[in-house]
């Protein structure tokens, strides 16, 4: 599935903190970029009905297409239709979730349950205005790639699909480093999120190829930043709601 998602510029939620660097879904949003997300909602929704889609691995071809940003945005949109979600950020080389979510960085995380210095329920944050669950990468590790694909990062993922409905793991770029690869593994379904204005067709491919190398199941992926003004169409249900299945 591939869905076109709108770009959104710099406005912020009314109770969201000016250092928050997020884009978010939110009542002052623009009308096409809730859609969007909500169609995106929708067809995951669908497709997790039929084919058990929970763990869901976010990646993209190069750094800055706005991968973080469609996880954060996915699983607050999932919260939203009453879905129990939590965020991992697993790209344990550049984390960002804690900088987007204003979590200190110095807070226990992925790498300290991967360690065994701490369990999953020691490190989860819950967001009360948002109603997701994060896990922030921790400290940066010497082996992420080791980490991820870990006998404890199954057993973990085990045990916390017991509790969520949705478990979504944002993850470096795919034609830059194998983590996302590796992780794919352990997860039901990876969607690719492609920048409109930043990535270029040998970037996506070669991410692309780096994934199904290692058999990862790529059910679908976002064109993210679409701008409206750059086709001849007038509406802006044309990147709300054209989107069309790899499989």
């Amino acid at each position: 599935m591939a869905f076109k998602l709108p770009a959104f510029g710099k406005k912020k939620r009314k109770d969201q903190p000016s250092n928050r660097k997020l884009q978010i879904i939110s009542k002052d949003a623009p009308f096409q970029y809730v859609e969007a997300y909500k169609t995106l909602r929708t067809n995951i929704n669908f497709m997790a009905a039929s084919n058990n889609y929970r763990r869901l691995v976010i990646t993209s071809s190069i750094p800055g297409e706005g991968k973080s940003n469609v996880a954060i945005n996915l699983a607050i949109s999932l919260a939203e239709n009453g879905k129990k979600v939590l965020i991992i950020d697993c790209d344990l080389r550049k984390p960002v979730m804690h900088k987007y979510l204003r979590i200190t960085r110095r807070a226990s995380g992925l790498t300290n349950v991967l360690s065994g210095e701490a369990t999953p329920a020691d490190v989860i944050v819950h967001f009360s205005d948002l109603n997701i669950d994060v896990i922030t990468a921790g400290v940066i590790p010497p082996n992420p790639a080791e980490l991820l694909g870990s006998a404890r990062m199954a057993k973990m993922l085990d045990g916390l699909s017991e509790q969520y409905d949705y478990i979504i793991m944002d993850t470096p770029p795919a034609s830059v480093v194998t983590d996302a690869a590796v992780l794919s593994a352990l997860a039901d379904g990876v969607i690719f999120v492609v920048s409109h204005a930043n990535a270029t067709i040998e970037s996506a491919q070669l991410a692309k190829k780096n994934l199904e190398a290692a058999n990862a199941n790529v059910i679908g992926a976002v064109l993210n930043g679409f701008d409206l003004k750059s086709t001849t169409r007038d509406t802006g249900y044309y990147y709300s709601y054209e989107y069309g299945y790899y499989k």
